[in-house]
């Protein structure tokens, strides 16, 4: 498949790096998701069950925050469609008095890095292709989906709780990470080793099934004074294929349920926080998993 041969634009970013919500109770609720890789159509069907939007894709969650963990774009077919959704609905939430927050995956940072390798992104190259719309239309600090992708935080951290791609968190100083995470993202070098080495916070796998790695992990959530970690990236992730799972007493959410068909076009789940007070206790909070169709369970930590 021939490369699409443009440039990427070099310009100073107004990306924060990492955001930081001390107070969530000032939201109803706070919805997460990850990895949807172009799957329009069941994100829809996800969002109008949660309630999160109607049927229509227009935003009826009030003072929700809405967290995606990144990784909208690539395996599947309709990666522009997900990105114009984000983008109406980040918009629509914010005069309702709610949030939408995009992160970062690997899967945009690897793009923004080197748009002209087709080697990941090559669905989301044949739908440019398709629509005649150029690769600047999404590497352009300018247009309304480049500017999106531009804007997108490596991590959030909500009371307690932090939400990044992998998961895996460096043994890192927290003020340490967010100097570093911003100083990257303002020069928006996404092919900078910290964005996208392959034991980054946006590409480290199967981590959580090292018990060395795992104990690691808690070590550094505890010398930051996080309890939990929300992620994606690892459809399989503690070897739970197609839905959410907590672990380490539920301190660890994994949230790819493996939507991307070469990870089994799996329905999906949101994830849902129903207490938002709660993320900045001690604790495991109480959380639902909303399913297509609108049913609803508790997630028990395993």
């Amino acid at each position: 498949m021939a490369r699409v041969s443009e440039r990427v634009p070099q310009a100073a970013s107004v990306n924060p790096g990492v955001i930081e919500i001390e107070d969530p109770s000032v939201f109803m609720r706070v919805v997460a998701i990850s990895d949807v890789h172009g799957m329009y159509a069941p994100l829809l069907g996800l969002l109008s069950a949660g309630k999160v939007t109607n049927a229509n894709g227009d935003w009826i969650a009030g003072s929700t925050l809405l967290i995606v963990i990144g990784d909208s774009i690539d395996k599947g077919p309709q990666s522009l469609e997900v990105l114009n959704l984000w983008t109406k609905l980040q918009e629509q939430s914010a005069k309702a008095g709610g949030r939408l927050v995009h992160l970062l995956g690997n899967h945009e940072a690897e793009f923004l890095a080197d748009p002209k390798n087709d080697k990941k992104a090559s669905e989301l190259l044949d739908e440019l292709r398709a629509q005649k719309i150029p690769v600047s239309d999404l590497t352009s600090f300018t247009t309304p989906r480049g500017s999106f992708l531009h804007a997108e935080p490596l991590a959030l951290k909500v009371g307690n709780w932090l939400f990044f791609h992998s998961g895996f968190y460096p043994e890192m100083d927290w003020n340490l990470f967010v100097g570093q995470a911003r100083t990257v993202l303002s020069a928006a070098d996404y092919g900078n080793d910290f964005m996208i080495g392959k034991d980054s916070v946006l590409e480290k796998k199967d981590w959580e099934k090292d018990e060395a790695l795992l104990a690691t992990e808690l070590s550094s959530m505890d010398a930051i004074g996080v309890y939990g970690i929300a992620f994606g990236h690892q459809p399989e992730a503690f070897h739970v294929a197609g839905r959410s799972a907590a672990k380490a007493n539920g301190r660890l959410i994994k949230i790819d349920n493996g939507m991307a068909p070469e990870a089994g076009s799996h329905p999906g789940s949101l994830l849902v926080f129903t207490s938002p007070a709660q993320l900045k206790l001690k604790k495991y909070p109480d959380v639902q998993v909303v399913l297509p169709g609108g049913s609803i369970r508790k997630l028990v930590p395993e």
